[in-house]
């Protein structure tokens, strides 16, 4: 994300205070920190406000918004184009061990999780509803096929 800033293009991750960890059945807000379980996993899901980013949209029409939530399905038609950084999990997990802006993703349980997320990124690739993008080239190269594809 912060390479698109850089490039001028307005951009905002989704995992900075437009989501939030919801128990699947009672819809209660939740707090996460690393080392959840499995079976907390499988109650909880990642969920975007998505009157939230409406009102941002409203605020301003050209906006890259970055990550995904388990009710994406109920937003991505907000969007006029959809891309999937796509790459093996061995360089998923290497990049996301690398990052020091969000610590999930580090445990067992939440790569698990990871992955079955990507297994729905690929479907929607699959599906024709998102272009998919090799994100295993260098950032520089990835940033060039967004900004090219946001034209």
């Amino acid at each position: 994300m912060q390479a698109l800033l850089e490039r001028g293009i307005k951009a905002i991750d989704i995992d900075a205070g437009l989501c939030h960890w919801e128990n699947k059945h009672s819809g209660e807000h939740t707090e996460w920190h690393p080392g959840k379980t499995d079976t907390w996993h499988e109650g909880h899901v990642w969920f975007c406000d998505v009157e939230r980013l409406k009102k941002m949209f409203a605020e301003s029409e050209d906006i890259v918004v970055v990550g995904m939530a388990f009710n994406q399905d109920g937003y991505l038609k907000l969007f006029d184009k959809v891309f999937v950084l796509h790459g093996r999990p061995e360089v998923f997990f290497a990049r996301v061990d690398a990052r020091t802006t969000n610590d999930f993703g580090k445990d067992p349980p939440e790569r698990r999780v990871l992955l079955n997320w990507q297994n729905r990124l690929e479907t929607m690739i699959q599906q024709g509803v998102a272009l998919s993008l090799d994100a295993e080239r260098p950032l520089e190269t990835v940033v060039d096929d967004i900004v090219s594809n946001l034209e």
